[in-house]
């Protein structure tokens, strides 16, 4: 342990210090990732669910062609690859995550989303880390599922994860918010469900993680 403060001392005064944040970013990052083929991927159980069970249902269904992710970061970025066969459009508000987003990005807020497309657009929008962690206020809640509910066809796929703890969970959302009692529950086959609480054994962070499954309902 003495030894690796010393050597981390000497990286201090022998690099740059844009280097030695550059090399410290990626040592954090590699802590609580995991790595798949050449990507590094979120070490998380709620990962491992939309990863290896969501998305690959998404993809074998050909009625899912056109999908947006809205959320970006550097572990969203091995998506751009899972997606190339699909319309792939990603939406982030921050603008220095475009980066991690496909060649269809968007930086604007979901609260915006009409803005950009018909009504109608989309076959699945994927909601997953966002509310609470930027759309946090009911009003903005509310608009935000408006927007995915305009967007979305008819038979259209919402897919909403969100984090059941105090402090990542502004209000009650699943039975308060008024504009997502618009959407019918969809079952979700590989699950067996239509809200998946994601097991989680760790020790260190609880996540609390759900994800509910919606469909817009299919016109008369």
């Amino acid at each position: 342990m003495v030894l690796i403060l010393q050597v981390k001392k000497i990286i201090k005064k022998i690099l740059p210090k844009p280097v030695v944040d550059r090399i410290q970013g990626f040592l954090a990052k590699f802590s609580i990732s995991r790595i798949r083929g050449f990507s590094l991927h979120l070490n998380t159980p709620d990962r491992y669910v939309l990863e290896d069970i969501i998305i690959p249902y998404l993809l074998e269904r050909n009625e899912f062609y056109k999908i947006l992710f809205v959320g970006c970061d550097w572990f969203t970025k091995p998506y751009n690859n899972y997606f190339k066969n699909k319309e792939y459009w990603t939406l982030e508000i921050d603008e220095s995550r475009k980066k991690y987003g496909s060649q269809r990005h968007i930086v604007d807020s979901l609260l915006n989303l009409s803005n950009y497309f018909t009504n109608d657009y989309f076959d699945v929008i994927i909601y997953n880390g966002v509310f609470g962690w930027g759309i946090n206020s009911r009003e903005d809640t509310e608009t935000s599922f408006q927007q995915c509910f305009q967007c979305l066809r008819s038979g259209g796929i919402l897919v909403f994860g969100w984090n059941d703890i105090p402090e990542a969970k502004p209000f009650a959302v699943i039975k308060e918010c008024q504009t997502l009692q618009q959407f019918k529950p969809y079952f979700f086959s590989p699950l067996s469900t239509v809200q998946y609480s994601v097991p989680d054994k760790s020790d260190k962070h609880k996540f609390g993680h759900v994800f509910n499954f919606y469909m817009k309902p299919l016109s008369d």
